[in-house]
């Protein structure tokens, strides 16, 4: 674990001291440059410890008199700990957002709690009423079933009045107002994903999506803008749809690998959910002496170490991972500490690999 910022150190020293009586109620502090130069740090650093200070109400700043020692019970006392609800936490790209989450609220002295709700409602409720119980400082939340409505919202809205703030990551809730979060721009996603496939030549392109979080139903709609867009058939019967209950058995035994190979059976490239989708995907065309991309191009979301080391590299949107869990960690701490923050939507980069090649004219539909 990183070392306590400076300015946590300060804190944690002068509140110390304050507490033991060294500095009592109503004396004058040690001014700024008094501080700097005798803890041998700047004097931003000494103006963070005091906003914290004064914040938790263990001291009152004068306007032209200096910082005084004010022993009042605080409102609400810092724990420094945040709760972390992601739906998974050991697989897939859920370890790098984790980490990036970790090593930010570590390097300020927060240590994090870390829950997954399967994507499960019921669960969610659970690790809410807990959280609530244990007197965190603040919660960043990947949203259960976000396509859904949800409802564990009022669990939300009392977090809100207990001045505990949260800051959702990937997917949020749109009904809860005002919500604070990181997520990627999904539509755009979709939309340059078909875009990718028609500057490579492919005319007939399918999808998998999932149906019950607002990623799957953003990249369902940026890929149906970009069929538009380019004039080319919207055909239900090449759109598959699985949700959270049939994402471990999807593509995985027959006979649905056969019915899903029937109903794309028509397309040269599919746009899938996520690298888990489309390695699965490439699986069942090889068992059906299909290839990719030679029958089927393939492209996904996430660039995971699954679409990386697939049969066929996987040509992949490049989710952040470590740079979304850190955003939505440092959005967090900016709430706590009192400040305004407002949501953000991060661009996707992209991994090219073998899964897609340029259309070669007059070769057969499987």
């Amino acid at each position: 674990m990183r070392e306590k910022a400076k300015y946590v150190q300060l804190f944690d020293k002068l509140k110390e001291d304050i507490l033991q009586g060294v500095y009592q109620d109503g004396q004058r502090l040690p001014g700024e440059n008094e501080m700097a130069d005798g803890f041998g740090i700047s004097r931003q650093t000494v103006r963070q410890a005091l906003a914290l200070l004064e914040q938790e109400g263990y001291i009152q700043r004068r306007q032209g008199s200096g910082t005084y020692v004010h022993k009042v019970e605080p409102k609400r006392r810092r724990t420094w700990t945040v709760g972390v609800i992601a739906t998974y936490i050991s697989e897939y790209i859920f370890p790098s957002i984790l980490r990036g989450i970790e090593g930010e609220l570590s390097e300020q002295g927060f240590f994090p709690m870390l829950s997954a709700t399967a994507n499960r409602v019921d669960n969610e409720r659970r690790i809410l009423e807990e959280y609530m119980d244990k007197q965190i400082d603040g919660l960043i939340v990947e949203g259960t079933k976000s396509a859904l409505p949800n409802p564990n919202l009022p669990l939300y809205e009392k977090l809100r009045e207990m001045g505990i703030p949260v800051v959702f990551f990937n997917g949020y809730y749109p009904a809860l107002e005002g919500c604070v979060s990181v997520t990627m721009d999904d539509r755009a996603g979709g939309l340059q994903a078909v875009e990718y496939l028609v500057a490579r030549g492919h005319r007939k392109i399918g999808g998998i999506f999932k149906s019950d979080d607002m990623q799957g139903l953003g990249r369902y709609d940026g890929y149906t803008r970009g069929l538009l867009k380019h004039g080319l058939a919207l055909q239900d019967q090449w759109v598959l749809w699985f949700d959270s209950g049939s994402r471990d058995t999807f593509l995985k035994e027959e006979p649905g690998i056969t019915r899903v190979l029937e109903r794309l059976s028509q397309c040269t490239a599919v746009v899938c959910y996520n690298d888990e989708v489309a390695v699965k995907l490439e699986k069942a065309l090889y068992s059906h002496g299909l290839t990719v991309p030679g029958d089927k191009a393939l492209i996904s979301f996430d660039n995971s170490p699954l679409g990386a080391f697939a049969t066929v590299g996987l040509t992949s949107f490049d989710h952040p991972k470590e740079n979304l869990g850190a955003s939505a960690a440092r959005k967090l701490l900016g709430l706590i500490n009192g400040r305004e923050e407002q949501s953000v939507v991060l661009d996707w980069g992209l991994a090219e690999r073998d899964s897609v090649q340029k259309e070669k004219k007059g070769r057969k539909i499987p």
